[in-house]
C-alpha cells in the first residue's frame, strides 16, 4: 500500500538539517585525516619525483652517447 500521509514540512526540514549536520561532520573528519597524513604525502611525492627525475637524467645521458 502507498502511504497516503506525506511527511509534514517540519519533518522534511528536520531531515534536511540533520543531513547537513552529518555532511559537515564527515567533512570535518576528512579534513582532519588529510591534515594528519599531509607531511607523509608531501614527502612521498617529493621522493618519487626525485627518483623519476634522476632516472630521466640517467636515461637521457645514456641515449646521447655514440
Amino acid at each position: 500500500m502507498t502511504d497516503s500521509n506525506p511527511k509534514s514540512w517540519f519533518d522534511r526540514a528536520i531531515s534536511g538539517c540533520f543531513s547537513v549536520l552529518v555532511a559537515a561532520i564527515a567533512l570535518y573528519f576528512a579534513v582532519a585525516l588529510i591534515e594528519a597524513i599531509w607531511p607523509y604525502l608531501v614527502a612521498t611525492f617529493a621522493a618519487g619525483s626525485a627518483v623519476a627525475v634522476t632516472i630521466r637524467i640517467i636515461r637521457a645521458r645514456r641515449e646521447n652517447r655514440w
